[in-house]
């Protein structure tokens, strides 16, 4: 008993000590940090920086205009693995939109492919007590979306890190919440389907308002008494192949044939016990799926409907 004290309270002042280190960690630009070799600015670099080893984003207000920002990698890739760790805002977060996903060079009006993260902000239930957070996610093909999924999440992701992730390969995008799978996107191209097997892709990260939208479908806006806004991203793993956005297959890593870990088959029909936890979770945490919604799409669209591979 008295060990378990003496544990209780070095344990005690190691946090105390750790919280001291993490609060006087000084915050860098993000051309000034460890992270300028990597990572570019697309949108208000002022906004963007580092403390410690953690990239940090934020959202504020701006005289009348909301002011986010969007951050990428300098590389471009085709297929691979993309994972970061992700701390989100605290608090009452109603009508942000925190984000990390994959898009190609040239965005939405050049037939571009995109896998997203978008976590949608909420506020405290009235009822619970709670904050819920709905992650959203979406795929691009050849330009084509419209593919939007909606989950609850089962933790709290301001609270502590947890990773996010995506296998991108010829056959598969799958989708990961700390090894979870919560997505999957399968290659049906024979079946006249558009897939992710053209462009090349970089890797952004982003926090924006997102008020007439979001939350309740837009009837929550930001309560900006509540900014700055900040999402911390660390531990980034981008074991991907890196590529020439004008000249992909010009890098033998770029090939569905080439040794790489992730065109392994066990990444292109994933194992039964995998789907079936996903589709657990879709019974319990699904809030809106494309796939459903007949309002929208009275003819499911034809990947809906197709079998698993």
């Amino acid at each position: 008993m008295a060990f378990s004290k003496v544990a209780v309270v070095l344990v005690t002042l190691l946090s105390f000590w750790s919280y001291g280190v993490l609060a006087q960690l000084e915050y860098l630009p993000l051309q000034s940090s460890l992270y300028a070799k990597d990572f570019v600015a697309r949108w208000n670099e002022h906004n963007a920086g580092a403390v410690g080893d953690q990239l940090q984003l934020q959202l504020i207000k701006n005289g009348n205009f909301s002011d986010g920002a969007t951050v990428s990698t300098n590389t471009t890739y085709f297929n691979g693995y993309f994972r970061a760790s992700i701390k989100l805002p605290k608090g009452n977060t109603a009508g942000t939109v925190t984000t990390f996903y994959l898009s190609s060079p040239g965005g939405a009006n050049s037939n571009h492919s995109e896998i997203d993260f978008e976590f949608l902000g909420n506020k405290t239930d009235a009822v619970t007590g709670q904050i819920e957070w709905h992650l959203q996610t979406n795929i691009f093909a050849n330009g084509i979306g419209e593919r939007e999924q909606r989950i609850t999440l089962w933790f709290d992701p301001s609270e502590e890190y947890h990773y996010y992730s995506v296998i991108w390969n010829h056959k598969t995008v799958s989708m990961y919440i700390d090894e979870v799978l919560i997505r999957i996107f399968q290659n049906y191209e024979d079946e006249g389907i558009a897939y992710l097997n053209s462009k090349p892709m970089q890797v952004y990260m982003s926090i924006f308002d997102g008020s007439h939208w979001a939350t309740r479908g837009g009837l929550d806006k930001i309560d900006w008494s509540n900014s700055p806004f900040q999402v911390l991203y660390t531990n980034f793993i981008l074991d991907a192949c890196q590529v020439d956005p004008n000249n992909v297959y010009a890098s033998p890593c770029a090939h569905p044939t080439h040794n790489n870990w992730w065109n392994h088959p066990y990444f292109w029909s994933l194992p039964a016990e995998r789907l079936a936890n996903m589709d657990a979770i879709y019974a319990e945490r699904m809030r809106y799926n494309y796939c459903t919604d007949y309002k929208r799409f009275p003819v499911p669209p034809k990947e809906c409907t197709l079998p698993r591979r």
